[in-house]
């Protein structure tokens, strides 16, 4: 093997462990955090996204409700409007960047894995209206309400709650 792509793979190997001592510290981190550990109990929802979450928003009492927070995170469709023209655009994009992809991140995770779940379920019926990404999007600022009034209340995930009255089967 030439030395050069020896050498390649030794450091891919060094960064390789870094991150993974990384990560244990920050699930870690995340464990010792009484916050962290409520949030991590919504699907899609682990270490990564709780901490950031936790960082971006630092003190929950500053969002006036969850509606403030999903604009602060740049969940929120913008708008164009003027005189009687009124437009509505894609998403803001304001504020934290990387929170924002963490929690698209979590949406798509909560997709994948707990597709039974009543929040997901409102996703996916969005998502034959709309499309997926459209949908996941959609999931990611549900999660993001629900990660407020989870930090808000001192509570943890019910799948019962937050899932909207979309989800409840309709009479035969």
């Amino acid at each position: 093997m030439p030395g050069y792509v020896e050498r390649n793979l030794k450091a891919i190997n060094f960064l390789t462990e870094q991150i993974e001592e990384a990560d244990r510290e920050l699930g870690a981190t995340a464990k010792a955090d009484p916050t962290c550990r409520r949030l991590m109990t919504v699907p899609g929802v682990g270490p990564v996204t709780a901490v950031r979450f936790a960082g971006a928003v630092d003190q929950v009492e500053r969002f006036p409700n969850s509606h403030a927070l999903e604009s602060y995170v740049g969940l929120v469709p913008g708008e164009n409007s003027s005189s009687e023209r009124k437009r509505i655009t894609g998403l803001t994009k304001a504020g934290a960047r990387k929170l924002r992809w963490t929690l698209i991140q979590a949406a798509w995770s909560a997709r994948r894995c707990r597709r039974n779940d009543p929040m997901v379920a409102w996703a996916l019926q969005v998502e034959a209206r709309r499309g997926k990404f459209v949908a996941t999007v959609a999931l990611a600022r549900k999660m993001t309400g629900i990660l407020y009034a989870i930090w808000r209340d001192g509570s943890t995930y019910h799948a019962n709650r937050g899932s909207g009255p979309v989800c409840e089967p309709s009479p035969p």
